[in-house]
């Protein structure tokens, strides 16, 4: 017998994308008797509870939660809520594959395997920054699949996945990155986190580079509470999985200051070596192009222009994330990009045309 799995849909404002999002919760391959399909609002002031109760009939519960607090609480209450064997955790604005949910529970078969992330493929149309964004999450995907098969990857996609129950752990009211930390418990605990190519789903890329640059200074600054809280693999204890969180997440965060020694650095030995001018020939070459990303969207378009922008773009957020994660009190709650339902209107996502999303 398949285990029973809650599929727990956390909501703020979601009225856009959460009557498809139910739709397509109701379509999944998976037995109606072993799912519980829970939305989560978050203190909603529009018509996210009102169309939450209009699925009741059809087996969706509601938990309607008046006062706004932030995902993390409303995570831990809706899993206090539950009694299922897996917690699969989504946003509204996810689209799963008809058998996403079987391909994820599959992987949970293996007693060492504490939680499986599916493929998140982002609607590249609706972005201006696709070009550069495609190429750095098929470079993402690629990493998760080899930590996969040399020990776990380090995060799941937040978007979808599947946990054992008994792994998750309540959330600090004011945590900001909710996916990363209960990933960083499962592997604490031992388990595993298994990337799951042919999970796939399907959600709204952020729109504008602007609301991206939002969004990534929002996740360094989940990153900069993490290290401050020590949420990270032991490595006494887990040797691989933390080299994994130091090369796939840990330098990551910290590439701005390590461009920055690396232009100066070769600044100053341009003048000693033809090698080294040809080199910082290159870096302003690279700079140059994503300079003109930011004058120009249509530029954009073109890949030699798109992904030195999108590189330049993320590690310059990621430098403000920083700052303001060292430096400025965080709070577990934030406005997220604007859903906009044409994307989320079909039931099923299908494999064209879009590219991989990940959580950063």
């Amino acid at each position: 017998m398949l285990p029973s799995v809650s599929i727990i849909i956390p909501a703020h404002n979601e009225e856009a994308v959460l009557h498809a999002k139910l739709e397509n919760a109701l379509s999944i391959d998976y037995p109606t008797d072993r799912l519980d399909i829970v939305v989560a609002s978050d203190g909603s002031r529009d018509d996210t509870v009102r169309i939450a109760h209009m699925f009741e009939d059809r087996g969706v519960r509601v938990l309607d939660f008046a006062k706004r607090r932030g995902k993390a609480s409303v995570l831990n209450d809706a899993v206090a809520a539950t009694e299922s064997e897996l917690l699969c955790l989504c946003d509204a604005n996810v689209m799963f594959a008809p058998d996403a949910l079987r391909q994820l529970v599959a992987c949970l078969a293996d007693d060492r395997v504490g939680a499986a992330t599916g493929d998140v493929r982002l609607s590249s149309e609706d972005s201006d920054f696709g070009r550069g964004e495609g190429l750095y999450y098929r470079i993402e995907r690629a990493m998760q699949v080899g930590e996969s098969l040399l020990a776990t990857t380090v995060c799941v996609d937040g978007g979808m996945y599947l946990m054992r129950r008994e792994l998750y752990r309540p959330l600090k009211p004011d945590t900001i990155l909710d996916d990363f930390v209960t990933s960083m418990n499962v592997i604490r605990h031992g388990r595993r986190i298994i990337y799951v190519p042919e999970a796939i789903a399907t959600e709204n890329a952020t729109p504008c580079w602007k609301q991206e640059f939002r969004r990534r200074i929002r996740v360094t600054c989940g990153a900069m509470q993490v290290l401050v809280r020590g949420d990270w693999p032991r490595p006494w204890l887990q040797p691989v999985a933390c080299f994994e969180f130091v090369s796939h997440k840990l330098l990551r965060w910290f590439g701005p200051l390590l461009l920055l020694i690396m232009l100066v650095t070769n600044a100053m030995l341009a003048s000693t070596a033809p090698l080294y001018g040809y080199l910082l020939a290159g870096q302003v070459l690279f700079y140059a192009a994503a300079t003109l990303g930011w004058w120009s969207a249509a530029a954009r378009e073109l890949t030699p222009i798109g992904v030195p922008f999108y590189f330049t773009m993320s590690h310059c957020a990621i430098a403000v994330g920083l700052l303001k994660g060292l430096f400025v009190k965080q709070q577990g709650m934030w406005e997220r990009t604007p859903r906009h339902p044409h994307v989320a209107s079909s039931q099923h996502p299908s494999t064209s045309s879009q590219q991989p999303a990940s959580s950063g």
